[in-house]
């Protein structure tokens, strides 16, 4: 008889969770706006549905992945590295550049970019939202102080997450 009940709720709450209203089934997005669940809350009103890694991802010897056209590193396996990068002792150097003895990278593009944050820049780097340098062949600027590969979407407020192509608009609550 109990196992009977039990099954008997357990369909009741399913069933109640089907046929709520969609406002019910709508998250906050903190600013005025609601989005339906799953998704996630996007800058300039628009919202999209969540994925677990973008299309084409590397999967990492650690289960992690890395954006497509990324690689695992074979210095420091978990990590990334970035298209035509170079691994070094220390780190990665962009291409052009070869490991300095010393650690860092001799050679590559001239820092002849713009002075941002007071530094100045290599060549072909941007200054970003943060007031640092930013490489827009790898990332793409929120505006708002995040950083996204271009396999992620800017996230409201800020950060970035993976979801799918489509997008829809947030609605008032």
């Amino acid at each position: 008889m109990q196992k009977l009940l039990l099954s008997f709720l357990v369909a009741l709450v399913t069933q109640f969770l089907w046929t709520l209203p969609a406002e019910a089934q709508r998250v906050d997005c903190g600013n005025g706006q609601t989005f339906p669940a799953g998704n996630a809350c996007l800058l300039n009103g628009m919202c999209a549905r969540m994925v677990a890694e973008p299309p084409g991802a590397v999967r990492l010897s650690t289960g992690n992945f890395c954006d497509p056209g990324w690689r695992e590193s074979t210095m420091r396996p978990g990590n990334c590295v970035p298209p035509g990068y170079i691994e070094c002792g220390n780190g990665t150097c962009p291409p052009g550049s070869r490991c300095a003895a010393g650690g860092g990278c001799d050679g590559g593009p001239p820092y002849t970019g713009p002075i941002c944050g007071g530094n100045q820049c290599l060549e072909g780097r941007v200054c970003s939202s943060r007031g640092s340098c930013m490489n827009p062949a790898l990332l793409h600027d929120c505006g708002n102080g995040s950083l996204c590969s271009h396999a992620a979407a800017c996230e409201y407020p800020t950060g970035c997450v993976y979801v799918s192509g489509e997008r829809t608009r947030q609605l008032p609550k």
